[in-house]
Formats: structure tokens, C-alpha cells, sequence
């Protein structure tokens, strides 16, 4: 991967931004009285959605049907928010204060446990190269990355009473225990919004669903650190739970990278990243609603409006700039693939779970990712019955004797017949385990596990332990066959390959919320047929046209032979017609000479 022309932009960007960025970074979150009257503004404004949302929802129904009361309250919120925002606060920081204040200060529950943490970063950083050379030149060891240790404290009771692992060499109360997983996890918020406080109570139920704890990263923020700090803040961090001497002294294998929005396309850029350098990778990814592609090119940007997300940005002051530094460079950084992971190579990566809302506006671009990753070919998707169908889906369930047309296989095995998208049945391609899975929430929005007390949100969070328990008994499975090799120390870019390629067959999708997921694989689908089949026909013409020409240069040949016998036959009867024409003259002349020869005589 040529990435000289981004090097040069980074470089660039990283000389200018200390005198060009006068936003707050985080620190202190004291409370700021000059700020008074806009944090009043902002809570009355959101105090009146919420009240017209409450009084509306028993007269009318909501914008999805399936949607309870405090699911319809928060979208609406979030989705005024950004307007008020942009009229009430003067710029980013103000905005960033506003909510990490709100969230900083939020009570926590008895049995959610918080523990900030500072990793020291290292004079020359670690070494790492490609487009994190030049910030790591910079590193002068006195910066440090911050963030959350998060975890319910029943997972910490059971952790704390197993002994130290053999790779946690560092001894801190905090270090890999003895069988111990771990999530990293990357926050969402577009690179330049939210902290792992702003994601604490997701997180702690995600602690408590899993039974592990969360490693929560506060990455640097654009603008004021463009692409790509966030980048390497995340490789160092990972690198510290991974260290035996230093660090926490996880073994690799035992780290399950996560993120939602644009954190869930930060940790797969670190897993990208770490691969082209063949540095260890996380086992496994959980992607929430990932923001894969910054070039915003997918329909669902544009026609998925119910979603809080804003659309397209019609200004200069937009995430993708504040992360690209500056529009200028948008179009040479959007589709770099440590960016933008849709437009980068998926070979090589870790087993990955992809979850989002079929109403989100990154409903497409998630997709397109898994129709990538499965190498062009058809591909499983989970789909859940919302609160609308789950009734009827219920009762098919009872009716069958506990089975249900909508149940969906919960492994990704080979030698299993699914049906396809026309209904017809398909065989699954033959692979040890499936490499990416997409599960699609129908009538769901942008990161809806953040919501609490939703069917489909327990739902996603018992999947994410059943991915990740299942992944890893794959491993351990691989590995005791000797078929791969997900050594702690060294992992090159095939390692955690166990087979070919990445994905079965597609289920069929019934639901009418998600007719939309049936269509674009079908069109898919249909234009690669129909570019398969006039590839054929082209195939054809050429076949039919050589033959032609081959029938064409015959038929040439044997009229030259025709012609050339022609030719022949009729020069050899001029030449005869010639020679009985000279000796015709010569006998008229022979007579003639003999007359007069006989003349003179008399």
C-alpha cells in the first residue's frame, strides 16, 4: 500500500495544528458560569421534545409503529439536538464541555464500577511505521492516553479471585488474570465528540452481559488531532494490554477489539493496521453500527432520515473535515483505508460481528462491507423479529413444537443447506467458520444497544457473548488441529485465516422493515449475473467470429487454389494457341519462299 501522499498531508497537519487549534481539550470539567445561560437553553429546549413526544405518543403513534415510549423520546432528542446545538454554542468545545460535563456527573449505579487510567507513552513511541511514523518521531515521553477501566461488580469479583497470569509480569491490581478475556473498546461520536464517560452505562452493561471487563479508550480528538492521532493512540493502547513487562499482559488472543460508530471503524483500522505490520491483532471485533466509508456514498445516507444521525454535511464544519484536516483534503484522505475501512482489504482480518439498526443511515455501507468480505458471493445474515413481529413469531414457535420459520442458525458451519434470497436452497460454502457476520435489528436506529431496556438490545448484547465464545472455541479448536496459528508473539497477516473464505449463504428476510436488505443483495446480485452473462455472450461472439474467420481464410485459400489452376491452365492454352499460330505463319512463309524460288528458276 503506497501511502506517501498521505504521509506528506499528516505531516503537514501535524505541523499547523498546535498553532491553529484554540478548542478545549479534555481536562477539567469545572463547571464554567459564562456557559450558564446555554446549558439553560439547551435543557429547557430539550425538556419541551421530550414533553411533546410524551403527550403526542398515546394519540399518536410514533414514526415506527414498533418503537416504545422512551425509544421515541431519546431519537427524538438526539435528533433536535444537533440543530440546537449549531444555534446555541459557539463552537466545538463548548459543545464537547457540554456533554462530557452532563455525563462526567451523571450518577452511576451501585454495581457500576469506573477506574480512570493514564498510559505513559513513551519517548519515540513504539516504533510503529507506515503512516504513524511521524507521530511517533514527535513523542517525547511526557504525553499519556487516558480512559476507563469499566466492568459490573460481579465480573470483578470472580476476576479478582483468580491469581495473576503468567504474561502480567508488571503485577498492577489491574493486570490479565488467569483466563481472563477483555474488551477494548472505542468510542463513538464522529472522532470529534463523547469519551468513555459519555459511553459508561452502555459499557457496564455490555460488562455484565459478557462477564468481562471494558478497557475504554478516550482517544485524541479532531480537529485538533486529525487522522491519524486517534489512530495511534488506539495501537499504543493496545499495545499496553498486550505488554508483559509494562503493561497489562493480555495475550492477544484474548483481546476482543469493539466500537460503535466511528469507534467501531477505528478498531477495524487498528486491526488493518496491525496487520500490514505484522504486529498481533485482537482475536475477534464487535462492530456497532460501524462508520466505514467517510466518502458517504451509500443511498441510505440520503433516505434513512428517522434516524437521529444527521445526513451529508453542507458545510465546512463537519466530522469528516475536522478527522481529514480541512476539506481540502477530503477527497485524498476519505477513502485512505485506515479511514475509511470500506475501500481497504479485508484479507487477513479477525472473525468480526457487525450490528446495526435497519433504519440507520449506515444501514448500506455495513452491507457492502459484508458483501466485500464474503468475497462477492452470497452471505448469512441474522435477522431479528422486532417488538411488532415478535408475537406472531412467538406463536409460529409454540405451533411448531419450539421451532420457528425465523429462527436463524447460530453458527456459521459448513454442509448446511439455507435458503437464498429467492427461497430457493443453497449450499454454504465450505468453510471451517464463518469470518465476518452481519445481524440486522429491523426498525432500529444509529447504535440502539445504547438504549436501555429494549428487547432487541438484550438480544444484541447475548449475542455479542455467544460470537465471541464461539470464535473462540473455533481457535482453540484450529489450534489443537494445527490448522492455524494465533500465537501471541507473532501474527502475520494469514494467521488467523483457519480456511477460505469468509461467508455462507444469505437467509431469506420476510420482514417488510427489511424488504430494503433483500433488494440491494438482489440488485447486487442481478448486476452481477448480468455482467457474468454478457461476459459470456461476448465470450461467444468472439468464439463465433474466429470460427467465421477461420471458415473465411478456407474458403480464401481455396479459391486462390482455383484461381492459381485457372490461371495456369489458361496461360499453358495461349501458349499453345501462340506456338500453332507461329507455325502456321511459318508454313505460309515456307510456301511462299518456295514459290519464288521456283519462279526464278523458270
Amino acid at each position: 500500500m503506497s501511502t506517501l501522499p498521505q504521509t506528506a498531508l499528516i505531516t503537514k497537519s501535524i505541523a499547523t495544528s498546535s498553532s491553529t487549534s484554540s478548542l478545549r481539550r479534555r481536562g477539567s470539567l469545572a463547571f464554567p458560569i459564562k456557559n450558564l445561560r446555554r446549558y439553560l437553553a439547551l435543557f429547557s429546549q430539550q425538556i419541551t421534545v421530550s414533553a411533546s413526544v410524551i403527550v403526542k405518543h398515546p394519540f399518536s403513534s410514533p414514526p415506527v409503529p414498533t418503537w416504545p415510549l422512551h425509544l421515541a423520546v431519546i431519537v427524538e432528542v438526539l435528533r433536535s439536538a444537533t440543530d440546537v446545538y449549531e444555534h446555541i454554542f459557539e463552537d466545538l468545545s463548548e459543545i464537547r464541555h457540554c456533554v462530557d460535563f452532563f455525563f462526567h456527573y451523571l450518577p452511576k449505579l451501585p454495581q457500576m464500577q469506573a477506574i480512570s487510567f493514564h498510559l505513559p507513552i513513551p519517548a519515540n513511541g513504539r516504533g510503529f511505521g507506515d503512516v504513524l511514523a511521524p507521530l511517533e518521531a514527535m513523542e517525547n515521553g511526557a504525553r499519556t492516553v487516558s480512559g476507563q477501566w469499566i466492568w459490573d461488580s460481579r465480573v470483578w469479583d470472580d476476576i479478582s479471585k483468580r491469581p495473576f497470569a503468567q504474561s502480567a509480569l508488571a503485577k498492577d491490581p489491574l493486570a490479565a488474570r488467569e483466563g481472563e478475556k477483555v474488551i477494548m473498546y472505542l468510542h463513538g461520536g464522529g472522532y470529534c465528540m463523547c469519551s468513555s464517560a459519555t459511553h459508561r452505562e452502555m459499557l457496564w452493561r455490555i460488562s455484565r452481559a459478557t462477564g468481562r471487563r471494558i478497557f475504554a479508550l478516550d482517544y485524541r480528538l479532531a480537529p485538533e488531532h486529525p487522522y491519524p492521532a486517534a489512530l495511534q493512540d488506539v495501537a499504543h493502547a493496545f499495545s499496553h494490554l498486550t505488554d508483559s513487562v509494562r503493561g497489562c499482559g493480555f495475550q492477544p488472543r484474548d483481546v476482543t477489539a469493539a466500537g460503535d460508530s466511528a469507534g467501531g471503524g477505528l478498531a477495524l483500522a487498528l486491526m488493518m493496521y496491525q496487520r500490514d505490520q505484522g504486529l498481533p491483532m485482537p482475536s475477534q471485533g464487535l462492530l456497532l453500527s460501524p462508520w466505514l466509508d467517510l466518502t458517504m456514498s451509500c443511498d441510505s445516507w440520503v433516505t434513512n432520515k428517522i434516524d437521529y444521525l444527521p445526513g451529508p454535511p453542507k458545510t465546512d464544519t463537519n466530522p469528516i473535515a475536522f478527522y481529514c484536516s480541512g476539506t481540502r483534503n477530503v477527497k485524498t484522505l476519505a477513502r485512505q483505508p485506515y479511514i475509511s475501512p470500506l475501500w481497504g482489504d479485508l484479507e487477513g482480518l479477525p472473525p468480526l460481528l457487525i450490528q446495526c439498526g435497519g433504519l440507520e443511515r449506515l444501514h448500506d455501507e455495513c452491507i457492502l462491507f459484508m458483501y466485500k468480505a464474503s468475497g462477492g458471493k452470497p452471505f448469512m445474515s441474522y435477522n431479528y423479529p422486532d417488538q411488532y413481529h415478535r408475537h406472531t413469531h412467538e406463536q409460529e414457535r409454540e405451533k411448531n413444537g419450539g421451532h420457528s420459520s425465523r429462527d436463524q442458525p447460530q453458527d456459521g458451519n459448513d454442509n448446511k443447506n439455507v435458503s437464498g434470497p429467492g427461497g430457493e436452497k443453497k449450499q454454504s460454502l465450505g468453510s471451517l467458520e464463518n469470518r465476518v457476520e452481519l445481524e440486522m435489528y429491523p426498525g432500529m436506529v444509529h447504535v440502539f444497544q445504547a438504549v436501555p431496556f429494549l428487547p432487541e438490545t438484550n438480544t444484541a448484547l447475548q449475542r455479542m457473548l455467544e460470537f465471541m465464545q464461539r470464535k473462540e472455541a473455533n481457535a482453540d479448536k484450529a489450534l489443537s488441529l494445527g490448522l492455524a496459528s494465533v500465537s501471541a508473539t507473532t501474527a502475520p497477516m494469514a494467521t488467523m485465516t483457519v480456511a477460505t473464505p469468509t461467508a455462507t449463504t444469505a437467509t431469506v428476510l420476510t420482514d417488510p422493515e427489511t424488504e430494503t436488505v433483500v433488494e440491494l443483495i438482489d440488485i447486487v446480485l442481478e448486476k452481477e449475473e448480468a455482467e457474468k452473462s454478457e461476459e459470456e455472450a461476448v465470450t461467444a461472439k468472439t468464439a463465433q467470429v474466429d470460427q467465421e474467420q477461420v471458415v473465411i481464410g478456407l474458403l480464401v485459400e481455396k479459391l486462390v487454389e482455383q484461381t492459381s489452376n485457372t490461371v495456369a491452365t489458361t496461360a499453358a492454352k495461349s501458349v499453345e494457341e501462340e506456338a500453332e499460330q507461329v507455325g502456321l505463319e511459318e508454313d505460309i512463309r515456307r510456301e511462299e519462299l518456295e514459290g519464288e524460288a521456283l519462279m526464278c528458276q523458270a
